[in-house]
């Protein structure tokens, strides 16, 4: 009995889509300022590495072999559910600060998609959450959104 080559091209729509993210971002970066090497524009690392994401993309689109994927699972939808929990931290992030939505991440993955026991995951969301602000907002200085719990607390 012979069998009919799959001929399906769905494998290729995901480096189909890098391609299109990553052409977008190579434009929006050039529209940043490149700068020189010297003086490197706010642009120029984005600018770098879209380049790198597009030719990658590109080359997967010639080179990917279907037969490398996996079936889609149970497994695919904690992926996919993963990906619209950094979507979520994304918004709520913007909304309310670092705090609260960096706990309630970490709560999250560590107890549904690592799952952690609650002994484990309440001192290390709440250690994290505290390192990671240490770390960016004091030590780097780096400029978060107001934060709600810190403005509750009078802070």
């Amino acid at each position: 009995m012979s069998r009919m080559r799959d001929t399906s091209m769905w494998h290729k729509v995901g480096p189909l889509i890098l391609v299109c993210l990553g052409g977008y971002a190579v434009v929006a970066a050039f529209e940043l300022s490149l700068g020189e090497l010297v003086t490197p524009g706010p642009g120029l690392w984005p600018f770098l590495l879209a380049v790198v994401l597009t030719v990658v993309a590109v080359v997967l689109l010639f080179i990917d072999d279907r037969k490398d994927y996996e079936a889609w699972s149970a497994r695919s939808v904690r992926i996919a559910a993963g990906l619209a929990s950094l979507g979520v931290f994304i918004l709520l992030f913007e909304s309310m600060g670092f705090l609260i939505p960096s706990t309630l991440m970490l709560i999250l993955w560590l107890r549904v998609f690592g799952q952690e026991s609650w002994r484990w995951t309440v001192p290390l969301a709440v250690g994290g959450t505290a390192a990671l602000h240490l770390v960016f907002v004091e030590a780097l200085g780096v400029p978060f959104p107001p934060d709600v719990l810190t403005r509750l607390l009078g802070g």
